[in-house]
């Protein structure tokens, strides 16, 4: 609302059952807002959004949340424990056994571990003892355990690993095809080398898709994603970092 122009235009694709796809793009793209939309967090102005066939207007507005398990850039946690966070819902109804085992394909086994109350620990450290405030990245990984222990149908990450270390971000990358087993998911990054995974790319700019298709493919084509991707790859080459030390030297 309010905007100049339309964040999106003439957007139209199709997510297959068990699919793994990342959208890519500069930043203003707009895959977070298609990302919302697909949430139904947004409405769109014209068109629509249908899964099976059936229109998101013909859903009740809690049955369609339950069909998406998302991970957005920005964590809000409040005074519960891990446990409850998580599971999103009080302790009485908490699978704490799930709740457990969902954190630690998520990565924080070692920070569990090192809780006296384990994931029973109140996310609130000015009021209890052994209350605990989580860094950025934790934060992340515990909204990634809230997402798989909700189980949904389609698992939407938004940038999950922006505040993760390289070795946090890898961890994450090797458990992907674990985490995401059965469901479909779409993947949002700013990093192309965290995109090859994924059975299918869609390259957005200026609010379309201009490019699709798997990583070797959009390499191959030579296209915008290839010379993103190329620009990206230098920071990472063994010849790039020798240059830089010896600049240093």
């Amino acid at each position: 609302d309010g905007a100049e122009k339309n964040t999106l235009d003439d957007i139209s694709f199709t997510f297959r059952p068990g699919e793994h796809i990342a959208l890519v793009g500069m930043n203003g793209a707009g895959k977070t807002t298609l990302v919302k939309l697909l949430c139904g967090l947004y409405k769109p102005t014209s068109g629509d959004i249908k899964i099976n066939g059936v229109s998101v207007n013909d859903f009740l507005r809690d049955d369609y949340y339950r069909l998406f398990s998302p991970v957005f850039q920005d964590v809000q946690t409040a005074f519960f424990s891990l446990a409850e966070t998580v599971a999103g819902t009080l302790d009485g109804e908490v699978d704490k056994h799930r709740a457990e085992e969902c954190m630690r394909k998520a990565g924080l086994g070692t920070k569990i571990d090192s809780l006296p109350d384990g994931i029973d620990t109140k996310l609130d450290k000015q009021v209890n003892k052994n209350g605990i405030e989580l860094s950025g990245g934790e934060a992340q990984k515990l909204m990634m355990a809230r997402a798989l222990y909700k189980d949904a149908p389609v698992l939407v990450l938004d940038e999950p690993t922006a505040a993760l270390d390289p070795i946090a971000e890898n961890e994450i990358y090797l458990h992907y095809r674990d985490m995401t087993a059965g469901k479909t998911s779409l993947f949002i990054s700013h990093r192309l080398a965290s995109t090859q995974f994924c059975d299918r790319i869609l390259f957005l700019s200026g609010g379309k898709i201009i490019e699709e298709g798997t990583h070797d493919e959009l390499i191959a084509n030579g296209g915008e994603y290839s010379k993103l991707y190329e620009i990206q790859s230098c920071w990472y080459r063994d010849d790039y970092k020798k240059e830089a030390s010896s600049n240093d030297t």
